[in-house]
């Protein structure tokens, strides 16, 4: 009869989804011992790419549960496998994208650096996997990390994600993140803010974005220009790199609305190319090769003066 086929076809299914557990919970379990953790992470990331859409809430359930009490490498290998799942189902995870965002944050203050670094790399593999979901759906949770997360990592993790999702976005909201800029350069003039060097990053991929400089004010182009400026001459070398990759960025936007601050931004860099730390220096020399491609005012024109306001460090 109908009633028991059906009966039979939800057992199958029950046994099927008790199997599957049983079956990566073993994995997460090997993950943690050197021995078996390669062949446990191979196994996960079969078991990933061959998912049904059925299966999909329960072994996304299944690699969410980690906590801090797991070791680093089953919480890493946690947050690949988004990545993983990300490039074999794409779409078909857009019902559980909230439930994916939410494992990618909770692991962002995590202590070890290679699972906030997996973090990055999903958050990438999400904006540029699932294309149905806005892509304020997928910026949403780390923007509020970013803005309300004292946690320096978690600050850290969430400015790097955020510039993966822009990097990896087909379709950036260009206006949302020109609205973002302001509050940016804000955050990361601020003191207590410790994460500058990922923060710089993170506005030199909003900076970086298709017609967000084109559709900006001059005003608000110079006061770009002026903050990730004011990084140059920071005691932090990874926040001097970062504001010299930043720049670098600019340079390759616009380049006509950026005549009127080539002149003086060039002999404000000029100083940079001696840095003392190399990978610094080395960038330095990019950016200042990328500022002499933009085009020359014409001779009637003057370069306005780049000066900085006094800002409240507060």
């Amino acid at each position: 009869s109908l009633r028991r086929r059906m009966s039979i076809s939800t057992a199958r299914k029950q046994a099927e989804a008790r199997e599957l557990k049983h079956r990566v919970l073993t994995c997460l379990h090997k993950l943690s011992d050197r021995d078996t953790h390669a062949a446990a992470a191979a196994e996960l990331e079969y078991v990933a790419r061959n998912l049904t859409a059925d299966s999909l809430p329960l072994f996304l359930s299944s690699i969410s549960a980690t906590d801090s009490s797991d070791k680093s490498p089953v919480r890493r290998q946690c947050i690949r496998l988004i990545a993983v799942l990300s490039e074999h189902h794409g779409n078909s995870l857009s019902p559980h994208l909230s439930k994916l965002l939410s494992a990618v944050v909770r692991r962002l203050r995590d202590p070890d650096s290679s699972v906030r670094s997996a973090c990055v790399a999903a958050s990438l593999s999400l904006a540029s996997q699932l294309t149905s979901p806005s892509f304020s759906s997928i910026t949403k949770p780390f923007l509020e990390c970013l803005f309300i997360e004292q946690d320096p990592n978690t600050q850290c993790g969430a400015a790097l994600c955020l510039a993966a999702i822009i990097e990896g976005s087909r379709d950036p909201d260009a206006s949302g993140l020109r609205k973002l800029l302001p509050r940016l350069e804000k955050l990361v003039k601020c003191e207590s803010y410790k994460a500058k060097p990922a923060l710089l990053a993170l506005i030199g991929s909003v900076a970086g974005v298709k017609g967000l400089i084109s559709e900006s004010g001059k005003n608000a182009i110079k006061n770009l220009i002026l903050c990730v400026m004011e990084f140059l001459s920071s005691d932090d070398w990874a926040a001097r790199k970062a504001a010299a990759e930043a720049m670098t960025k600019i340079a390759f936007t616009d380049k006509a609305l950026l005549s009127d601050y080539k002149v003086s931004s060039l002999k404000s860099f000029e100083s940079k190319r001696f840095d003392k730390v190399k990978a610094v220096r080395e960038t330095m020399i990019q950016m200042i090769e990328a500022w002499k491609e933009i085009p020359d005012l014409p001779d009637d024109a003057a370069s306005p003066p780049l000066e900085s306001q006094p800002h409240s460090s507060k």
